[in-house]
């Protein structure tokens, strides 16, 4: 039913079931006028009373006990009160219900719903769990693989690097698997080098006495990092091309230490009285000889 206020015009829909002969004035909720109920409206309660009235009296006529008579006005009362209650009671607002609603009853909603997502993490299948470890694994592999091949390339490409800091840090332990170590490049192809690069002679002077031949000179490290001591070759050429001395020498000293040198002093005999011999002496970059 629709009520228009006199004073503002506002338009109410009202909901007839909730008027009786009771309320007679309405207000706005807009001006706060006031007005009386229609006359409509009572006419209307007035005939349903009226046929309620007629269905109750019709019912009395058919029962002959009084015990049947009362228990059936009984039910009757009851549903017509029921269907007024009914009636009566306002519609469910999901809005109103959810503002008053008490903050206990919002924090017990939320740790419901909190629980039944943990519910539903904890129900997943192991074997998804496991399948997913067991990929990350399978692809962790590949990797560790390649890591491997990656040091073990740079070991072998940096080895004569290497070994020097290791004599530089580790002198004794060093000594002890040099040889070994030797072997191992050795049989791999890959012999161990010193880097002439960073190496010069200097100083370099050699003297006769008798069948003897004396020589002595500096080795220079020009580098930042420590060097190995290479191996110096020693030849005696006659006049007339022959070579009648070639020697190897090696050193005590393994390494040359960084922007440092090294001085050696050698005799060695020679099978030959001539003066005119000249004596040369190159750096090898091989260490070691089998």
């Amino acid at each position: 039913m629709l009520e228009t206020c006199h004073s503002c015009g506002t338009v109410f829909n009202i909901d007839e079931n909730i008027l009786s002969k009771k309320i007679k004035w309405l207000r706005c909720g807009v001006c706060n006028e006031k007005w009386s109920v229609s006359s409509i409206v009572n006419k209307k309660f007035d005939k349903n009373t009226t046929k309620d009235k007629k269905k109750f009296v019709s019912t009395k006529v058919r029962f002959k006990n009084k015990s049947e008579q009362v228990m059936h006005e009984l039910a009757s009362i009851k549903s017509a009160v029921e269907d007024k209650t009914k009636n009566m009671s306002p519609k469910n607002n999901p809005v109103l219900e959810q503002k008053n609603k008490s903050v206990s009853e919002i924090a017990s909603e939320l740790s419901a719903s909190k629980v039944k997502k943990d519910d539903v993490v904890q129900a997943k299948p192991k074997n998804k769990v496991i399948n997913n470890n067991s990929s990350t694994k399978k692809n962790f592999i590949p990797f560790i693989f390649l890591l491997i091949i990656i040091l073990f390339s740079t070991l072998l490409f940096f080895r004569s690097i290497l070994l020097s800091y290791s004599f530089l840090y580790f002198p004794k332990y060093t000594k002890n698997y040099e040889y070994k170590l030797n072997e191992l490049f050795n049989y791999i192809k890959l012999p161990i080098l010193a880097d002439l690069n960073h190496l010069k002679m200097i100083n370099f002077v050699a003297t006769f006495q008798n069948e003897k031949v004396r020589f002595v000179g500096t080795i220079k490290n020009t580098s930042n990092r420590p060097i190995l001591v290479p191996r110096v070759k020693i030849l005696a050429i006659r006049e007339d091309r022959k070579i009648i001395l070639e020697k190897v020498i090696t050193f005590k000293d393994k390494i040359i230490f960084p922007l440092s040198q090294i001085e050696f002093n050698e005799m060695l005999e020679i099978q030959s009285k001539k003066e005119n011999i000249s004596v040369k002496a190159t750096l090898i970059k091989k260490i070691y000889d089998l």
